[in-house]
């Protein structure tokens, strides 16, 4: 499978009375691989680019289909790849496995836009970033 993968397990705090994860919750793990993901493709932890570097990446749209849910102690299998790479925004198609298995459980697209984070202007995609970001294209 194409893209950067992650596994994280569903945690107590994470699920709703009916004993799933609730849906706020996948927000968090998405953002979770999205932060891992540019530590390993760029080397350096996702931290400083926002600090030093002042690049920041909102999302500004996402759309998520929910298909099967995720129980308490599941391993929630993470994969996000790129969809869709423009000038200033970004396309990331995130798509969450229940273990093993060969169907999403959940799969979400979002879009995110390169921002200045002293002008909250938005900028081009650094080419470092948009280099490694190339070899996880959909």
């Amino acid at each position: 499978m194409p893209g950067y993968e992650v596994t994280l397990p569903v945690r107590f705090g994470q699920v709703d009375y009916a004993g799933i994860m609730f849906y706020p919750r996948f927000f968090e793990n998405f953002h979770t691989v999205f932060e891992d993901m540019f530590t390993s493709i760029l080397g350096v932890p996702y931290m400083s680019i926002l600090r030093d570097r002042r690049i920041g990446f909102p999302t500004v749209h996402i759309e998520t289909d929910f298909r099967a849910p995720f129980r308490f102690g599941d391993p929630m299998r993470l994969v996000i790849e790129v969809a869709r790479l423009g000038r200033t925004s970004i396309d990331f198609l995130y798509r969450g496995y229940v273990g093993d298995a060969t169907q999403p459980a959940v799969e979400a697209r979002a879009t995110v836009v390169t921002l200045d984070l002293d002008s909250f202007e938005t900028l081009e995609i650094p080419t470092d970033i948009r280099e490694a970001l190339e070899g996880l294209a959909v």
